[in-house]
């Protein structure tokens, strides 16, 4: 790949990423401090979407891989999926004012099947493309490290921007507080995820010519979903980075749901320290994607990680437990701020070093998967890490919305007044779940059997069945 064509690519994973902090970050709390919805109800909604993910997710997995056009296989359900997704940006952040709890709800259930629709149109084909681009190894690494850093870069980015230009106090006010700086915010998404998708189509044009075309003897079937993700479970590595994403995607989801939570009460942070958390994440998202060439070059992909996802259960149970347990100062203290912004870093390096891995193996499972029986899956692969990956936001998003209702933290709770054993049970719950579910991740991990010289026995053997390749 031209280095042109491969950050082409790259930039395509930000719309993705737009979604991710919309929905991490502010919308449970858009819903339920500004417009009052309880957060079991803002929860729900986005687990119903979710829902809905588990149909969609494999049926246009299938249908990319069997899809066939003059422009490949991908490339025609990037366009479909691309710019309608940056519009429904807008939606997300304007329900009409005159609705009651009901049309709320239903508002942002609509919306939200509606975005996740079209983004999996454009993500399922996006991401098994990523697969195609090459069958190197350790190139595949590179092509998801920088995938999965522009992701990361404009993830962090978003909320940090908004945090500092809408989101600040104004004439004494929590700019948190107010619901025209969440539409600001909506047109920003909007124009980011837009501008980005479409440099991705333009400038991975090129590899059209170079990309594995479909079948001419197969038509997509209805039926052809179901079947797909039958044989792609028979193989035991796929099922095993499905639990482990899974459980890890949780973990994460949980916690960045929370996080603004924490940040606000837990905490008692500002809205400029908030913003702050951006050196961080950048600094830890740029020393992953250097130090994975070299780690990645040394260790095998199941080795890393397992090694990451236990450091990050490690790393919830340092810093936040200590706070609970009493060993860290009182909020204001000038240890805290420094505290969270390591334990940030670290977190984000765990995280996306995990998220870059397993990018690369999925590609690897694909051929263990060819070599096994005659058929490449990537979108139906793919479809199986998008789904994980959303689903892990909107599981995390009901049980954090639940937690919020039980914990008492309501629309008109003011940092610094919240009473301390609703402070202690968010605290708990989130130690519980980050910590617990990046050790399961850990297990699953431990147990995956595709190294380097494993994946090199299967290119061997493909190549030996296709004369030519």
């Amino acid at each position: 790949m031209s280095a042109r064509e491969k950050w082409a690519y790259a930039v395509g994973n930000i719309p993705f990423a737009a979604k991710d902090a919309a929905f991490a970050n502010f919308v449970v709390f858009y819903y339920t401090q500004i417009h009052g919805l309880s957060g079991t109800l803002a929860g729900l909604a986005m687990f119903i979407a979710l829902s809905w993910d588990a149909i969609s997710d494999p049926i246009v997995g299938s249908w990319s891989d069997n899809f066939r056009s003059r422009w490949g296989r991908r490339h025609p359900l990037l366009v479909a999926g691309g710019l309608p997704t940056a519009l429904l940006f807008l939606a997300l952040f304007t329900p009409p004012e005159q609705f009651g709890d009901a049309g709320i709800f239903l508002w942002l259930l609509g919306v939200s099947i509606l975005l996740r629709t079209f983004l999996t149109i454009y993500f399922i084909p996006y991401s098994a493309m990523g697969a195609e681009l090459s069958t190197d190894y350790d190139e595949r690494t590179i092509i998801a490290k920088a995938r999965v850093t522009m992701g990361w870069l404009a993830g962090m980015a978003l909320p940090a921007v908004a945090f500092i230009l809408f989101f600040g106090p104004r004439d004494g006010v929590d700019g948190r507080l107010v619901a025209v700086n969440y539409w600001h915010y909506g047109v920003l998404s909007a124009l980011v995820a837009g501008i980005t998708a479409v440099v991705c189509i333009i400038g991975t044009r090129s590899v059209i010519p170079r990309l594995p075309t479909a079948s001419p003897a197969h038509k997509f079937s209805w039926r052809d979903p179901l079947k797909d993700l039958q044989m792609a479970l028979t193989n035991r590595n796929f099922r095993l980075s499905v639990g482990a994403n899974l459980a890890f995607g949780m973990s994460a989801g949980v916690y960045t749901t929370l996080s603004l939570y924490l940040g606000t009460y837990f905490w008692e942070f500002s809205a400029d320290q908030l913003a702050g958390m951006v050196l961080p994440t950048a600094i830890a998202t740029l020393m992953a994607f250097m130090a994975l060439h070299r780690l990645g070059r040394r260790f095998d992909k199941p080795h890393l990680l397992a090694f990451a996802s236990l450091a990050l259960a490690l790393n919830a149970l340092w810093f936040l437990g200590s706070r609970l347990l009493g060993f860290l100062p009182e909020n204001g203290h000038a240890i805290i701020y420094p505290l969270l912004l390591l334990n940030t870093g670290i977190g984000v390096f765990m995280i996306v070093s995990m998220q870059v891995l397993a990018a690369s193996l999925a590609a690897d499972i694909i051929d263990e998967q060819e070599m096994a029986t005659g058929k490449r899956q990537e979108g139906v692969v793919f479809a199986a890490g998008a789904f994980v990956q959303k689903a892990t936001t909107g599981a995390g998003a009901l049980l954090a919305g639940i937690v919020i209702d039980l914990s008492g933290i309501t629309g008109d709770s003011v940092p610094g007044s919240v009473d301390t054993d609703v402070l202690q049970a968010l605290g708990w719950f989130t130690l519980a779940m980050t910590a617990g579910l990046a050790l399961i991740a850990f297990f699953f991990n431990t147990r995956l059997r595709l190294g380097r010289k494993d994946h090199h026995k299967v290119r061997t053997q493909l190549a030996a069945s296709t004369p030519g390749d």
